[in-house]
């Protein structure tokens, strides 16, 4: 009982711990990390550097992938995203529900299609350029 109560708990630790993938375009410039993200949804006026895409799969509602995308933003010192896709993705799996053996014994595996619709939001990291 105990055992399975760990396993819960570690299952809800490591779920709460999904971090978007970030894929970044320049290997020579790093930056420090932010305290601060804008969240944007057309290009800023001001002149800025993309170094950096973003992607989040975890689904959820739009300020928690939001704020996983910030997050991410912040660690690799971005001071805006600007939401640049949002995809709804359908994928259906088959699940082995029973064997069925017929009277002459041959197996006959039985499936049922599952359906799962997943949320891919990009986004790209920009660095504003100072005058």
């Amino acid at each position: 009982m105990i055992r399975n109560t760990w396993l819960v708990i570690l299952f809800i630790f490591l779920t709460g711990c999904a971090t978007p993938e970030a894929e970044i375009l320049s290997k020579t410039d790093s930056y420090p990390p932010t305290t601060n993200i804008e969240v944007l949804l057309d290009r800023p006026t001001r002149p800025f550097k993309s170094f950096a895409i973003l992607e989040d799969t975890y689904g959820g509602t739009p300020e928690e992938i939001n704020g996983r995308l910030s997050r991410k933003a912040q660690q690799i010192g971005a001071d805006a995203i600007i939401i640049s896709s949002i995809n709804d993705k359908a994928v259906t799996e088959w699940l082995l529900v029973d064997p069925y053996y017929n009277a002459r014994g041959a197996y006959r595996p039985r499936y049922r299609p599952i359906k799962h619709v997943y949320r891919s939001v990009r986004a790209r990291a920009i660095k504003y350029l100072e005058k």
